[in-house]
């Protein structure tokens, strides 16, 4: 099969946004998430880096940042609190409620060095789950959960509905 791209044909129509293509999230953590909280939530927001090895995932808007004690990573998609609630990789589930949404916390089961905690909260028909990652430090001042706790609270105001 070939597919040719060059031509003069006219395209007529408005521009579909960012974010909000059938089965894409329309949070994208990279683009929605300001500096100043990035900062408040201590890391850089220099270090900015999209998708995973800058390779996008159908149905996920995917960003990281590193700080000097941890790396953030906002996932943002299309999946339901069911189905991460419902996912065999994750273990560990601890109910919560941030600012009136459904929300949990809970660990990758590969994760036996219990580094990194996941907090997910409902958004938009969809989740965002908000990863700390403390293999960054020398030593570990507090537990990744708490951390990821206190991060996704400062994040979910700026998280839509």
């Amino acid at each position: 099969m070939v597919l040719a791209g060059c031509g003069s044909e006219t395209v007529a129509g408005e521009a579909e946004a960012v974010g909000t293509g059938v089965g894409q999230p329309v949070f994208s953590p990279c683009d929605d998430i300001p500096d100043e909280a990035l900062r408040t939530v201590g890391v850089d927001p220099a270090t900015e880096s999209k998708d995973i090895l800058g390779a996008k995932q159908p149905g996920w808007e995917i960003c990281r940042w590193n700080g000097p004690e941890h790396i953030l990573r906002v996932f943002s998609t299309v999946r339901t609190m069911d189905e991460v609630r419902s996912n065999e990789q994750n273990t560990d589930f601890a109910p919560l409620e941030l600012g009136g949404r459904d929300a949990v916390s809970y660990r990758e089961v590969a994760d036996t060095a219990r580094e990194t905690c996941d907090i997910a909260f409902a958004s938009g028909g969809g989740t965002v789950l908000v990863r700390i990652n403390t293999s960054l430090g020398d030593s570990r001042a507090e537990e990744p959960c708490a951390i990821a706790l206190q991060t996704a609270t400062e994040l979910e105001p700026i998280v839509p509905r």
